[in-house]
């Protein structure tokens, strides 16, 4: 089982990987994750995501490519596994479908999550996060007990650079004319399956809209079930 969590920055995908995580008892990537923590080692490579995430680019896709192809090759990976952030491109779409194949894996399902961009934009520009714990806060959503501070361990929140108004236009511009594509990719026969969600609802909402399409239309011929 392989399921691509696909949408613009901002539209859930990071709340949404870890509910269907624990539900189907996959492992979840995110592709973002695997970004950062090559940031935070400040290797060259580390330090050229570093400023391409705070320009509002997207990372290069062979440089995402070998970080995702040594995470699949773990042993947690063997009996599939949720990608939160990828494919981006064509290209990567592309490449994965050939590390799938060659992993003896289906071809896989993709869970659209569609937000509007004034929505997204606002998502974005008000999220905080800790940096000694990672929560994540949303001052318009989810804001923090006491302003500022991190509920769990009273960190200091941060905005990350790629956080602020500015650079969210920069980043939903460059989605639009990149991954938009992706989606065209996944409608040939063979090459995937599509399922367009509603992410503008609240995330409890998402997460069941997400399970049923899931257990109507793909899981339930092989009797895997996600009820409660």
């Amino acid at each position: 089982m392989v399921l691509l969590l696909f949408g613009p920055p901002g539209c859930g995908k990071g709340t949404q990987s870890p509910l269907l995580r624990d539900k189907l008892g996959i492992p979840a990537i995110s592709t973002g994750d695997l970004l950062r923590r090559e940031s935070e080692k400040q290797s060259d490579t580390g330090r050229l995501i570093d400023s391409l995430l705070a320009e509002g680019r997207l990372v290069p896709d062979e440089m995402v490519n070998g970080l995702l192809e040594a995470r699949l090759a773990e042993a947690d990976c063997s009996k599939g596994f949720l990608i939160d952030g990828y494919p981006r491109t064509v290209q990567q779409a592309s490449h994965l479908n050939q590390m799938l194949e060659g992993l003896n894996f289906p071809a896989p399902v993709l869970i659209h999550m569609d937000v509007p961009d004034l929505v997204l934009i606002g998502r974005l520009s008000a999220r905080w996060g800790c940096p000694k714990c990672g929560a994540i806060y949303n001052i318009l959503s989810k804001p923090p007990a006491e302003s500022g501070l991190c509920d769990l361990d009273g960190s200091m929140l941060t905005q990350r650079k790629d956080d602020t108004v500015h650079t969210a236009h920069r980043r939903l511009e460059a989605y639009k004319q990149i991954t938009d594509p992706v989606l065209s990719f996944y409608t040939f026969p063979g090459v995937g399956q599509v399922i367009h969600v509603n992410a503008q609802q609240q995330p409890d909402g998402v997460f069941e809209e997400i399970k049923l399409a899931i257990e109507a239309e793909l899981l339930a011929p092989v009797r895997l079930r996600l009820s409660s």
